[in-house]
């Protein structure tokens, strides 16, 4: 059985440096890479100068550049030797992240981290702390050490 290792992305430059640990750990263990994109589309409340047509327009644009994002780092993968796919769903992300991870049978989690303490990880909370908490299966996460 192959070893599926799931990354998460934001695109962020800690979600990039989270992928070179997870391409590291494919090729280890000879495994396949699920890149996976949850995209939040929160509701707008109250009266705004943005019509609803128009937010559907902006999600479905953010939806096709994320969708155009992966499809390319999956064909760059492949160039390189690796197995990998991907997907984009909707939704709270830790709650998508740790679904996604069950009903792939993964191997693993490897996700990067933005290195939020204090006030900053209070207010806004953790994603990575919360799929940590709540995988059933081993999470790595890697935070970007600043040059």
């Amino acid at each position: 059985m192959t070893a599926t290792i799931i990354h998460p992305t934001d695109f962020s430059e800690e979600a990039k440096a989270a992928e070179a640990e997870a391409v590291r750990l494919v090729r280890a263990v000879n495994g396949e890479l699920l890149l996976l994109h949850v995209a939040v589309e929160a509701p707008l409340y109250g009266e705004t100068v943005f019509s609803k047509d128009h937010v559907k327009r902006v999600y479905e644009e953010q939806a096709h550049w994320a969708d155009n994002q992966l499809a390319e780092r999956v064909r760059h993968l492949a160039k390189t030797g690796i197995t990998a796919r991907w997907q984009r769903c909707v939704g709270v992300p830790h709650e998508e992240i740790v679904r996604t991870a069950q009903r792939e049978g993964a191997s693993c989690i490897v996700m990067g981290t933005h290195g939020r303490g204090g006030l900053g990880r209070f207010m806004l909370g953790s994603v990575a702390d919360r799929v940590v908490r709540s995988a059933t299966c081993p999470v790595m996460t890697v935070r970007q050490v600043p040059a």
